[in-house]
């Protein structure tokens, strides 16, 4: 794993970061993202990423042409570096630095990209223009505002983040993809015209509004509730989700990005901007003092209390990550019990599939059985009906030889007594075959005698 690289290392390709004076140097706004959170969400950028050490003097709106500025709100709710499409559409139109973009419009951009995944709706700049305008509150940091007298286009997105401002870091330019291509400052469209009001002006004349991107809004409108609100899907964890390895897959580079914003956009020209809210107070303002036990002695303690903001920050991100890891966990036990039931389900029709082959297979033996009884019966009576013609045969020839016998000038050598023998074979044991006389030419008339005498029963024997 690769660690943040220290103050000397690659001092040849470190510039110095050089500050826009955007922001003042105010102890409110200094960075308090340190390497210990950094390596939380490491993971989210390629292996060969190279973050700059931790100072605690920098400020956001610092730039340099080998270092780019990161907020850690994108990373902390879900996404990976590079960012999908959809997201890198907006970036690409609006013009703006990742860092100029406050938390809410993360959220909003992060809740359209699991709808376009998990959905299927063809989301695009025209589809979010119409939902959405793009508003400022002053020094150029920007959110999304939605259209008069529209309800919450996504629903849980306008909570309050504390101290974002103040969670960014740096990583080298030439160790992510299109990192070169990134912005070096902060956009600055439009001009002052009141020193608490900023004009944006975003040039959008190329795109239009088609039937078919307000058939899309239509059908994100038509979403419930529950689609269309704001989930994180991570939270300072080392485990990357699949929500976000799927959203991080699409890897779209910047310049594919800008190709992809030309989906058709009417309306976010229409931007506004609303007075700058008062700043967020600095962690490090004295807190209120506590009462002093004893005779009436005080004694600061602003200093001790000085570091109980970012001690409240991280228990309520401590607390925050715990719950969404108990709603996971809650979340997979539910599905572990649905899919219970669809294997107990699957079970009861697997042992009724079987119940019913079991029922085909014993009609079949019957049927078998029968049809070999049935053969048996077949064969029985050919074999019969064979043997029975055979004796008639052999009856017949015996009848016949007893005739021939009785006459002196028959020739007997003409009896064919083998074949006679081989016929008999068939029907009868070899032994039997033995006892048949052989008659032969000059026993003529002792045949004749036994013949006459036997009623033909001595010409042969079956």
């Amino acid at each position: 794993m690769l660690l943040r690289n220290s103050p000397h290392k690659d001092s040849k390709k470190d510039s110095p970061l050089k500050s826009q004076g955007i922001i003042k140097d105010s102890p409110s706004e200094r960075c308090c993202f340190t390497d210990a959170h950094v390596d939380r969400i490491r993971h989210c950028f390629p292996a060969d990423a190279v973050f700059k050490s931790f100072t605690s003097t920098a400020l956001s709106d610092f730039t340099s042409d080998t270092w780019v500025i990161f907020p850690a709100t994108p990373f902390i709710i879900g996404y990976s570096y590079p960012f999908p499409a959809f997201t890198q559409s907006f970036f690409s139109l609006t013009g703006i630095s990742y860092i100029q973009a406050m938390p809410m419009i993360w959220r909003v951009l992060y809740t359209f990209e699991r709808i376009i995944e998990q959905e299927g709706i063809d989301l695009g700049m025209a589809e979010l223009a119409a939902l959405y305008d793009l508003t400022t509150f002053g020094s150029h940091r920007y959110l999304l505002k939605r259209k008069a007298g529209e309800d919450h286009p996504v629903l849980k997105v306008t909570k309050n983040d504390t101290n974002w401002k103040r969670r960014f870091f740096f990583v080298r330019r030439d160790s992510i993809p299109d990192g070169k291509d990134l912005p070096k400052e902060w956009a600055t469209h439009g001009r002052v015209e009141d020193p608490r009001r900023i004009t944006v002006t975003i040039s959008v004349a190329h795109l239009k509004l088609t039937p078919a991107a307000r058939e899309r809004v239509l059908a994100f409108k038509r979403l419930n509730p529950e689609a269309r609100s704001f989930r994180v899907t991570i939270r300072d964890s080392q485990e990357v989700s699949s929500a976000s390895v799927t959203m991080s897959s699409a890897g779209k580079s910047a310049k594919s990005a800008k190709s992809a914003s030309l989906f058709g956009i009417d309306d976010l020209a229409k931007v506004t901007s609303s007075k700058k809210k008062t700043s967020v107070a600095s962690p490090s303002a004295s807190a209120p003092k506590l009462p002093i036990r004893g005779k009436g002695k005080k004694r600061k303690v602003s200093e001790d209390l000085q570091g109980f903001p970012l001690l409240r920050q991280q228990f309520l991100d401590s607390v925050s990550k715990k719950l969404t890891e108990i709603e996971s966990y809650v979340s997979h036990v539910e599905d572990q019990d649905r899919r219970i039931a669809d294997l107990h389900q699957m079970g009861v029709l697997k042992d009724l599939k079987i119940t019913d082959l079991e029922k085909k297979i014993r009609a079949v033996k019957d049927e078998a059985v029968k049809a070999l009884i049935k053969f048996d019966y077949e064969k029985h009576d050919i074999t019969q009906d064979a043997k029975v013609s055979a004796a008639i045969a052999m009856y017949k020839i015996q009848l016949q030889m007893a005739t021939e016998a009785q006459d002196p000038s028959f020739d007997k050598s003409t009896w064919d007594i083998e074949g006679w023998k081989a016929r008999l074979a068939e029907l009868e044991d070899d032994d039997d075959v033995e006892d048949i006389p052989m008659l032969e030419g000059g026993d003529a008339g002792k045949d004749q005698g036994e013949a006459s005498g036997a009623g033909g029963d001595g010409a042969a024997k079956v």
